[in-house]
């Protein structure tokens, strides 16, 4: 068998890796904040993929302008030369002052993209501002105009898979007036996104076991109105309203319906007593916590690796649903 040859990384590759961590050292810092006002410090300036050929063509005509001592093809680059250097003035110009503030993280389920919101403001108008994810064009924001008055913008994030993930750079970009001209900057936030696990509905009863002090498992008794437990012989203070006139129909006995109150239930939320493989059960489990949180149900949740204790309340339902995005079912 013919032997397998490694592929050497080809130049073009090694420079990009070489030119990005060069760029990482020497910028970073400037721009890991949730909060950038563009300045001189903050803002450069490059020519638009339109402004390279626009250039290329000024330096042709400068060339053929010399070697047929032609004025008119002289005068014309000069004047090209003239616009760019007007699009470098203005663009700066536009963009400075501009600042770009972090506001709020929407984390989101599988598969459902999570997106971040900023707030954008600026001492005078500014036009036509782009807000770019990892310089991918499938990820930007455009908005024509920005003043005085804080305006919000939403980027939505490419991530659907359910997972923690790193909230990498965002360009800010603007190739106002004439598109020849790139004047841009960037932000990088220090804040994480989740994308939870889907939500697979199931019965509440099939899968939860109550806690209580005397044993591991199951269901707590108290009277209520919400799910439906057993049948118990009827007593006059009762009333008819609840009799299961069914069962009297066949045994000739008053029974009257008993329920469980969900609400005042303590609930275990065990990984084991799922169904399906690991991605489902994560997700009956994520639809269990999202149900129990809004009934106000004190719960417990275990994982083959982790156990979060009885409670309830949003901040116990984060961290649950923040345990279910990195957990992946060992034990």
């Amino acid at each position: 068998m013919p032997k397998k040859t490694a592929k050497r990384p080809s130049l073009f590759k090694s420079f990009k890796s070489f030119k990005q961590s060069v760029f990482n050292k020497l910028l970073k810092n400037k721009h890991l904040k949730n909060s950038i006002t563009l300045e001189h410090r903050t803002i450069y300036v490059l020519p638009s993929s339109l402004g390279w050929y626009f250039v290329i063509v000024a330096i042709l005509n400068f060339v053929m302008g010399i070697n047929y001592q032609n004025n008119l093809i002289l005068i014309m680059s000069y004047l090209m030369f003239v616009v760019m250097i007007i699009a470098v003035l203005m663009g700066y110009s536009n963009a400075k002052g501009l600042t770009v503030k972090f506001k709020d993280a929407f984390n989101s389920y599988a598969p459902q993209k999570p997106s971040i919101i900023f707030e954008l403001q600026s001492p005078s108008v500014t036009q036509s501002i782009n807000l770019t994810y990892q310089d991918s064009e499938q990820t930007h924001k455009h908005t024509g105009q920005v003043d005085s008055k804080p305006q919000l913008l939403t980027l939505n994030l490419p991530y659907s898979s359910r997972g923690k993930y790193s909230v990498q750079r965002i360009k800010i970009a603007s190739n106002y007036p004439f598109g020849l001209m790139t004047v841009w900057s960037y932000i990088q936030l220090q804040e994480d996104i989740f994308v939870y696990p889907s939500l697979e509905q199931v019965h509440c009863d099939a899968h939860v076991s109550m806690l209580d002090e005397q044993a591991d498992k199951g269901i707590s008794t108290q009277s209520g109105s919400e799910e439906f437990e057993s049948l118990i012989p009827h007593v006059p203070e009762m009333g008819l309203q609840r009799v299961s006139w069914k069962h009297y129909a066949k045994t000739q006995q008053l029974l009257v319906k008993e329920f469980v109150d969900f609400k005042t239930a303590n609930a275990l939320f065990d990984f084991t007593l799922m169904n399906g493989d690991t991605e489902q059960r994560l997700s009956q489990l994520c639809f269990l916590v999202c149900e129990a949180t809004e009934k106000n149900t004190p719960f417990m949740l275990k994982l083959p690796n982790k156990t979060i204790n009885t409670n309830t309340g949003q901040h116990h339902k984060q961290q649950c649903l923040e345990l279910l995005c990195s957990s992946n079912g060992d034990v």
